[in-house]
């Protein structure tokens, strides 16, 4: 069972995203990865990372304006493993012009490909794209609101798109009917 048996530290993976809303009306999301190791990791052609120290430290920002298009995007590596690992980072600026929102990660494979990116700053797009929603949507909400307080008739139906997509907001469940009864299922 877990907890049950003795256990050693061996790596932890920190990520951290912030949003901020800027004085222009746009959104900068700021996402880190740190990854330190709990133990001496060993390579053949190069020095080991020893236990404490980081084997990744690196991050990645978007500018992105309320249409959830992207107008700008910085990479950059603090830590990395490989000496080539930072080249990867202007791949990332052919994201500009893209917008968040369906077929988004497609597009992201499509524009850096595997070979072109990091695989890092890639997982970490998916939590820009979570942070922005999450920061944005209070706004987003109340300018629909603003429009129509019927949640049907609303011009941007991304702002519900959470909507059957978890436990929580399926569409017969209590917090839809409760938060939005003219989209829930009797």
């Amino acid at each position: 069972m877990l907890g049950d048996c003795e256990r050693e530290l061996t790596h932890t993976r920190q990520i951290t995203c912030h949003a901020y809303r800027r004085k222009d009306g746009l959104w900068e999301i700021e996402a880190t990865v740190v990854d330190e190791k709990g133990e001496d990791v060993p390579f053949r052609s190069r020095e080991p990372v020893h236990a404490g120290e980081f084997m990744h430290h690196m991050g990645i920002n978007f500018l992105i304006d309320d249409n959830f298009t992207i107008l700008d995007v910085r990479a950059a590596m603090q830590v990395a493993p490989w000496s080539a690992c930072p080249e990867a980072v202007d791949a990332y600026r052919g994201l500009i012009g893209l917008q968040i929102g369906p077929g988004f990660g497609r597009q992201i494979r499509e524009r850096i490909g595997s070979e072109r990116g990091c695989a890092h700053l890639t997982d970490l797009i998916t939590q820009v794209g979570n942070t922005y929603t999450q920061a944005s949507w209070p706004e987003r909400m109340a300018r629909q609101v603003a429009i129509d307080p019927d949640p049907r008739r609303w011009p941007d139906s991304r702002a519900l798109a959470f909507v059957g997509e978890c436990l929580a907001w399926k569409r017969d469940g209590d917090a839809l009917r409760q938060e939005y009864p003219e989209l829930a299922d009797d």
